[in-house]
């Protein structure tokens, strides 16, 4: 089946949370199986510190729902960093518990590059990246990604589901950032 689903929203209102993020933008592509998710936001906070929290694997599941663990494993053969999350979702009567593998590639501040491991990861292809810009005072950030599940996910309740978790995810990700950077606490020390 060949079909194109596109959700975009675009909140040209200059939505803002108690501290100052702005969700710019979340589109959702599907296309013959294979997602592209596009988000960005503007976040009160520096470059330096948001690289330094979407990098720390260790505690990033407490930036998000639905990230059950994540961590760092040991590098790869090639020295390549490497990382571990188990995601943990339910939309209506779909539930599912998801693995990746990823080789993480971070260009200090500016951007972080995301691999999955197909053999060991619930995804046939998984590449994602952070990009990180300072932007009027603030953090510029932008996620893409694009995968194509190792599983069955329900046509038109996975794309909705999809955007709704990017959008719920930017929205606690940005403002968990920003709290973090108000109170000076690194994200390891943030309780879950």
């Amino acid at each position: 089946m060949n079909w194109k689903f596109s959700v975009a929203v675009c909140l040209t209102l200059g939505w803002q949370s108690v501290f100052g993020l702005e969700i710019i933008e979340v589109t959702v592509d599907v296309e013959d199986g294979r997602y592209r998710v596009f988000g960005q936001s503007r976040i009160e906070a520096t470059p330096e510190f948001v690289y330094a929290v979407l990098m720390d694997y260790d505690n990033f599941h407490k930036l998000a729902g639905g990230i059950a663990e994540s961590k760092f494993l040991p590098n790869d053969e090639s020295g390549n960093m490497m990382a571990y999350t188990r995601f943990e979702s339910c939309v209506l009567f779909f539930c599912k518990t998801l693995e990746k593998v990823e080789r993480v590639v971070g260009q200090p501040t500016n951007s972080i590059q995301v691999e999955a491991i197909p053999d060991l990861s619930d995804f046939a292809f998984n590449e994602s990246s952070w990009k990180i810009e300072r932007s009027a005072g603030k953090t510029l950030l932008t996620f893409e990604a694009e995968f194509d599940p190792d599983f069955w996910v329900p046509p038109l309740i996975g794309t909705w589901a999809i955007r709704n978790k990017l959008l719920n995810s930017a929205e606690s990700i940005g403002m968990r950032i920003e709290w973090m950077q108000a109170k000076g606490l690194t994200l390891a020390q943030v309780s879950e």
